[in-house]
């Protein structure tokens, strides 16, 4: 029996992102940077070790990238005392 790498690489992510969603959930997490970066770094560990087939440039990831590198600004910002955005609690 010969699983596609792609079919195992999307159920193994669903099946994790599902997790992550449930276990913040139950702890109260309400910041949705907290989310989007976990949910970034499975989906990275899960392209690395699994490495799907790719049929064109992988955009999700660059989004995802992204994001996570503005969040952990704000939160390093936030450390350093510097208010960035006053949108964000």
């Amino acid at each position: 029996m010969n699983i596609d790498r792609s079919f195992l690489a999307n159920t193994i992510l669903s099946f994790l992102i599902v997790i992550t969603a449930v276990v913040l959930w139950i702890n109260g997490e309400k910041r949705i940077d907290a989310y989007i970066s976990l949910y970034t770094l499975e989906y990275i560990i899960i392209k690395v070790t699994l490495r799907p087939k790719k049929i064109i440039r992988d955009f999700i990831a660059i989004i995802l990238i992204v994001s996570f590198i503005f969040f952990i600004s704000i939160r390093i910002a936030e450390v350093l005392g510097i208010r960035i955005l006053k949108l964000l609690p």
